[in-house]
């Protein structure tokens, strides 16, 4: 994986050319102000699968969570359903 730094001034001039390279050469593009980073412009898939990674991490962090508090995950399914067949009646 490529990154390549980018003012915000230059990549509003090329901004085009910018996504086309992010998505044909599979690069990252770290936008900077004042050369410093403020943000990000990659290729879609890639931004999915941060997204998902993302989810995993916050279910692995749920998961501890009812482990240390000893609520089992059937308990919690069981009553989430009960209030959504509530809501549908």
């Amino acid at each position: 994986m490529i990154t390549k730094n980018v003012t915000i001034v230059d990549g509003k001039k090329d901004f085009t050319s910018l996504i086309k390279n992010a998505v044909a050469k599979n690069e990252d593009i770290v936008i900077t102000r004042h050369g410093k980073p403020v943000a990000a412009l990659l290729p879609y898939k890639e931004y999915t699968d941060l997204k998902k990674l993302r989810t995993y991490l916050k279910m692995l962090e749920f998961s501890s969570e009812l482990r240390k508090t000893g609520i089992k995950a059937k308990d919690v399914f069981k009553e989430s359903r009960k209030e959504l067949e509530s809501r549908n009646s």
